[in-house]
Formats: C-alpha cells, sequence, structure tokens
C-alpha cells in the first residue's frame, strides 16, 4: 500500500513540473487597443494591462477600407497604473498615414515600463473619409529591451540599433573612421577588416583633432595580419573598446599597406 501511494503521488506531481518549465512561461502575449474602430475620428482605448510591465514592442496597425487623403495621423500611448488615476502625458508618439494594409512600428517609450497602455488616435489635419483600424501592441521585457546611455552593454543589447562605417585606407596613414559626436562615446561592437601588401599592420586609436591628431587612448597593440592578404576579425558580441566621450575613432594602417573592412559601432 505505502509503494501504491508514493507511486499516485509521483504521477500527479510529473505534470507539475512540466508545466514549470513550459516554454509557455517566457512568451509575451499581445494586447489589442482597438477592433475595427471607425478611422474617421479620434478614438481613446481603455487602460489595456502590460503582461509584461513594458511598454517597449512593437504596435501593428492594420487598416481596412480607407479612402480619402488623411495627414496628421498618429497613435499616442500613455501609461496608467493599476491603481487608475489619470493617465500620465504620452510617452510614445507613432505618426502614420492611414492605408489599407498593415504597418508595424517599433515602440521604445520615453519611460520604459509601465501597468497599463491607454491609446488614442487622431489625425490632426485630415482623417479619412471612410475606413476602419485595428491597433495592437506586442510587448518585450523590459530587461531585454531597456538602453540606459552608461549602464549596461549596448553591443549585446538587441533592442539598440547598429552603425556601420567603412574603412578604406590606401596607404600607411592614420585615418578616422566614426567621427565624434559631442557628448557621446562610441562602442566599438565588432570589425572585420583585411589588409594587402608588404607587412601590413593594423592599431586602434581614439582622439581629437584632424584623423585623431591629439590621441587619448590606444585600444589594441599593433596587429599584423598572418599572410601578405590577410584578414582580422575582432568581436564576440559584447563592446571591444569605447571611445572617450566626444572622441573620434581612428585606425593606424602601418607598412605599405591597404586596409579595407567595416567597423559596427553604437554611439551614445
Amino acid at each position: 500500500m505505502k509503494k501504491f501511494i508514493v507511486t499516485l503521488a509521483a504521477l500527479f506531481a510529473l505534470p507539475t513540473i512540466i508545466a514549470a518549465q513550459s516554454p509557455q512561461y517566457t512568451a509575451q502575449a499581445g494586447v489589442t487597443f482597438f477592433v475595427a474602430q471607425p478611422a474617421t475620428a479620434t478614438a481613446v482605448s481603455g487602460a489595456v494591462r502590460l503582461p509584461t510591465f513594458s511598454g517597449s514592442g512593437v504596435l501593428t496597425v492594420v487598416e481596412t477600407g480607407v479612402t480619402g487623403s488623411p495627414s496628421g495621423c498618429t497613435v499616442k500611448l500613455a501609461y496608467q497604473s493599476n491603481g487608475g488615476g489619470a493617465a500620465t502625458a504620452a510617452v510614445s508618439t507613432t505618426s502614420f498615414t492611414p492605408s489599407t494594409g498593415v504597418q508595424t512600428f517599433v515602440i521604445a517609450p520615453t519611460v520604459p515600463a509601465g501597468d497599463n497602455y491607454i491609446a488614442t488616435y487622431a489625425c490632426s489635419s485630415t482623417y479619412p473619409t471612410a475606413g476602419a483600424l485595428t491597433a495592437s501592441f506586442s510587448p518585450l521585457p523590459s530587461n531585454t529591451i531597456a538602453n540606459t546611455a552608461g549602464s549596461g552593454d549596448p553591443c549585446q543589447n538587441p533592442s539598440v540599433a547598429k552603425a556601420s562605417a567603412s574603412v578604406a585606407i590606401a596607404s600607411a596613414s592614420t585615418v578616422q573612421i566614426v567621427a565624434l559626436s559631442s557628448g557621446k562615446k562610441t562602442y566599438v561592437c565588432d570589425a572585420n577588416l583585411t589588409a594587402v601588401g608588404t607587412s601590413p599592420s593594423i592599431l586602434f586609436l581614439s582622439g581629437t583633432g584632424t584623423a585623431c591628431g591629439t590621441a587619448d587612448q590606444t585600444f589594441t597593440g599593433t596587429m599584423i595580419p598572418s599572410a601578405t592578404v590577410g584578414s582580422l576579425h575582432l568581436g564576440y558580441g559584447g563592446t571591444l573598446m569605447t571611445t572617450n566621450a566626444s572622441d573620434e575613432l581612428c585606425i593606424t594602417a602601418g607598412g605599405t599597406a591597404s586596409v579595407q573592412g567595416v567597423v559596427t559601432y553604437v554611439q551614445q
């Protein structure tokens, strides 16, 4: 009898263990603001609970039967706390032109997290003469998309758009690769370079002035590709090097060299 009871207990416990590990606990459910709402006039949704408390994600607007020449149309999103009360000022304003079809927009609000969203659709100039729209929102976890300059690694954050700069150095010289932006740092995420010539070498540095004439930092030693036509790849998914604020990024090519390639970076 004792063995039978233990066996039953194990059987009944098994589904609980499986459920706790199920992928459904990490799925991000979407929410809906409007369903077939007339596009011909202003509309304000009720407060819609954000399942992850993240206001960052993707806004999808589906429009049907739209006619006329609408202009100045927006969807504004504001937070409201679970306790109710007045909504905040808009934390995200998406401008769009209603037309029959599907439009998607990345939402990165000024305040990344909240309890509920209230959506307001309006056209400041001209509304469509006919048509309807359905608007929904798919949130992303706040800890994935939040991006605060100086906090965390922007190269590892999938929500941060990366920029690229071409490298085309024809002779031994120091060349600016990424121009400075006042008050901002440059985070280098990845570099793919090739070097052709006699004893070519590559060195990364940053500074101010023409072509980093006043050097603040030297990031690497003199790197020498392994062959006459050599390649160099730097990158592991995170930030490789970070300039000081208001510094440009440069590369010094040595030897009789032609250095070509691309550098991927974030500037903030």
